[in-house]
């Protein structure tokens, strides 16, 4: 027999011996995962029905529809069992490989689920937002600019503005009454118009094409009082959208936020109170 005919015949008892021990093989695994997450049941369920899994292992695929889980309230969070469900089809080669590839897909959904469970854990906690419904009874003039710009820009683009601001009011000898402001006219994942302004005593006209006079008008307004880093204003809001959709209450204005206290002058973020308004009906 020559060589080749006996590499053709050994590659040939190779592949039956694969196709027919691929017989006794699963053509699916499951994988039970049981995780701990320090965060509210709500959270937890809204990001997990946000996060997808997939996960792409050579010629094994991980989807949405094919996880599963539940979740289990604790007295300082909530367990999660996950069940996923991962299929090797029914072709001898591919199952043959889904032994040997366990392991690593075992590796890749616990990296995935630490991810998650990082990114919930750092999500700021919204159960001790106190939402109240007020009404402003005094017309609240200021000084503003209002300007449109990519979510690449906003950084520090508030104190820019409010800065810029502050200067032409110290230069015209205006009286400021209150902390500044800014006004989120509209906002998306790529661009954000916001309007940031000083409140001022009385209207005053202004001679400046870039700064100018504008006014906050009496009514109703749901608020809270957001506690700590700007980054972690997310927590206040969702507390205030939650108390709203409970409430069943109707938004007729964009939202602003009051910078109460100054981060020049008092450098502990922790520190940092800031107030939201919604006006309502």
């Amino acid at each position: 027999m020559s060589i080749l005919k006996r590499i053709i015949f050994i590659t040939i008892i190779f592949l039956s011996l694969i196709i027919i021990t691929s017989l006794f093989f699963p053509s699916s695994q499951k994988i039970s995962k049981e995780v701990f997450f320090e965060a509210d049941n709500k959270i937890v369920s809204q990001q997990l029905d946000a996060t997808t899994f997939d996960i792409e292992l050579e010629d094994f695929t991980l989807k949405k529809e094919d996880i599963k889980y539940t979740l289990k309230d604790d007295t300082k969070g909530v367990f999660v069992y996950f069940e996923f469900n991962i299929s090797y089809g029914f072709n001898p080669i591919t199952k043959f490989r889904g032994l040997f590839a366990q392991t690593k897909i075992n590796t890749l959904l616990d990296e995935k689920i630490n991810q998650l469970k990082k990114n919930i854990e750092d999500l700021p906690k919204i159960h001790k937002v106190n939402v109240q419904k007020i009404h402003r009874s005094e017309i609240l003039w200021y000084l503003s600019i209002r300007d449109t710009l990519n979510q690449l820009q906003e950084n520090n683009i508030h104190g820019k503005l409010i800065n810029e601001v502050e200067n032409y009011i110290s230069n015209n000898q205006i009286e400021n009454i209150s902390s500044p402001i800014v006004i989120y006219h509209y906002w998306s994942d790529s661009i954000v118009d916001i309007e940031a302004g000083v409140p001022i005593k009385t209207t005053f006209e202004t001679n400046n094409n870039r700064i100018k006079l504008n006014k906050i008008d009496t009514g109703n307004y749901v608020t809270a009082t957001h506690y700590g880093a700007y980054e972690r204003l997310p927590e206040t809001y969702f507390g205030i959208n939650e108390w709203m959709r409970k409430n069943e209450v109707r938004v007729i204005g964009a939202p602003w936020e009051m910078y109460v206290t100054d981060p020049s002058a008092e450098p502990n973020p922790d520190k940092w109170e800031t107030v939201i308004y919604f006006p309502i009906e």
